[in-house]
């Protein structure tokens, strides 16, 4: 299972509720497609634009109290979507060595401007922002980012 995106407050009574999505993955919440949330399937019936981003409803969530019961839980799906250029699976960065200056990616930190590779060199740990001018190169086949060291970023 892939964690697409994760849900949060009810909206109206009619059992929207916001959902907390990266623009790419709302591909996964077209009205009809399945998605899974704590192990149980759901069907897409509607997504609109809320006051605060995306709202989607769930055939299976007729009510405000049955949106209130799935509130703050991840959504997951099976199938992963075609990635564009420049765009990585999190759990492929992971692993992957530091160049020039050593280290390995250890995890990947989300954010709205933009996410960040956690790096850890010599028993420490540093985020680097994960953008083209800081992370020229993307090695996924040979196992390896390069990143531009920068005085303070580590």
């Amino acid at each position: 299972m892939i964690r697409v995106a994760r849900l949060g407050r009810p909206s109206g009574l009619k059992g929207f509720i916001g959902v907390y999505v990266d623009v790419a993955d709302q591909v996964y919440f077209e009205v009809g497609n399945t998605v899974y949330i704590a192990d149980d399937r759901y069907t897409v019936s509607a997504i609109r634009q809320g006051s605060r981003g995306h709202e989607v409803a769930f055939v299976e969530v007729p009510d405000r109290a049955a949106a209130e019961a799935i509130r703050n839980l991840d959504v997951f799906v099976t199938d992963r979507r075609p990635l564009n250029e420049n765009e990585y699976w999190p759990g492929d960065l992971k692993g992957l060595d530091v160049r020039p200056a050593g280290g390995v990616v250890v995890d990947v930190q989300f954010g709205t401007a933009q996410d960040r590779l956690v790096v850890e060199r010599d028993g420490n740990r540093f985020e680097v922002p994960f953008v083209g001018e800081l992370v020229p190169v993307v090695d996924i086949e040979n196992g390896y980012v390069e990143i531009v060291e920068i005085e303070g970023l580590s």
